[in-house]
């Protein structure tokens, strides 16, 4: 099963596979067991993608597609950047995937100036959203390279890159 997923405005193809372990008489193929396959361009029956494996490289095996789905999303949501930023005050809750928990560059000036006070490297580890509709990111709390945290509303970031 291969689906079109979109990941911080990124195409991919996820597909989820039953998982087939290789015996003396063939193969067996695994009802309840998966393996999930990412790949930029649509897969084909000779090449799904790369296989998805956890952070010491080996291939992960799920118990469902729903899992499988999940995991892949969360984990490509946090390492996949966006192909640019928006202008810090265009975020809203539905898109801060984009720039959470990523290695970022944020130039921070006043609320209400344009200039550049300073410049700040870290990733974005929490967001402090409006209590009302439609619920814009308000505070961002940043750790930085050298291990602090430091908050600013995103009135004072003034711009986004990558590191």
């Amino acid at each position: 099963m291969t689906t079109e997923i979109i990941i911080n405005r990124n195409n991919f193809y996820l597909t989820i596979d039953n998982l087939f372990n290789a015996t003396n008489n063939g193969y067996i193929e695994h009802d309840n067991k998966f393996v999930a396959f990412v790949k930029t361009e649509p897969a084909n029956a000779i090449v799904l993608g790369e296989q998805v494996k956890s952070e010491d490289g080996n291939n992960l095996v799920f118990n469902s597609v729903d899992e499988a789905k999940a995991y892949v999303l969360d984990k490509l949501s946090k390492t996949i950047y966006p192909p640019n930023f928006l202008h810090p005050m265009q975020y809203t809750k539905e898109n801060l995937s984009e720039i959470k928990h990523k290695r970022l560059v944020f130039d921070i000036g006043e609320a209400h100036g344009e200039g550049i006070r300073e410049t700040v490297t870290g990733e974005i580890i929490e967001c402090t959203l409006a209590s009302n509709s439609p619920f814009l990111p308000v505070i961002a709390k940043i750790l930085t390279d050298d291990r602090t945290v430091k908050r600013f509303s995103f009135m004072e970031i003034k711009r986004i890159r990558r590191s």
